[in-house]
């Protein structure tokens, strides 16, 4: 079994197609490199705006769901998300997202496909409803909480997740004091979120 991390973007016919490719790629390479140690399959633009990875464990799966949602909102794109656990019945493809199939990966896809449901963190756990169902209800939690946050908050967290620059150099480039860098942080509930990511984490141990 193994966890598989989907998303795909939220009215990408809505946005300028030349920069959201841009911003895509940029984004997939960038994690390629941040997160290799952790990625079994890479990071890959599936089909049209959709994408696909497969993770060693459940921890660096939402962590890289933290770092793609942030980077994305930064650049105003809204996305969905589903962290599948199940089997991939060939051999995982190390260098491509593509020649694999599996259970897993079928009811991964089948769950991010569902354009109608409102929650943007979306979970799947092979033959474990109840878990699966739990984990879908905190889901729409996160969906609540992240609805509340603004780009300036969001252009906070990029500096400091993706950048992963010091409250000092945030502070200069936001042209802002420490103190409204802190009311950032809590606003944007990147320690509730981290919080809740931890407990999932336990959850599924």
């Amino acid at each position: 079994m193994n966890y598989i991390l989907m998303g795909d973007i939220i009215d990408s016919r809505e946005q300028d197609s030349k920069l959201l490719w841009e911003d895509l790629n940029e984004i997939v390479e960038q994690v390629n490199i941040e997160f290799k140690e952790y990625i079994l399959s890479p990071l890959q633009i599936k089909i049209g705006d959709e994408f696909q990875v497969v993770m060693k464990d459940i921890q660096s799966s939402l962590k890289l769901l933290y770092y793609i949602n942030t980077y994305l909102m930064y650049k105003k794109i809204e996305s969905r998300f589903v962290i599948g656990y199940g089997s991939i019945e060939t051999i995982i493809n190390e260098d491509s997202a593509n020649n694999m199939l599996g259970t897993g990966l079928t009811s991964t896809y089948e769950v991010l496909n569902d354009k109608k449901n409102k929650n943007r963190y979306r979970f799947y756990i092979q033959d474990n409803q109840q878990t699966t169902a739990l984990l879908n209800s905190i889901g729409l939690l996160l969906t609540e909480i992240e609805s509340k946050a603004t780009h300036r908050q969001y252009e906070y967290l990029y500096h400091k997740v993706i950048l992963k620059e010091s409250l000092t150099k945030i502070s200069e480039k936001m042209k802002i004091t420490q103190r409204t860098i802190y009311g950032y942080e809590n606003r944007s509930k990147y320690k509730l979120f981290h919080q809740i990511f931890t407990s999932i984490e336990k959850s599924l141990k």
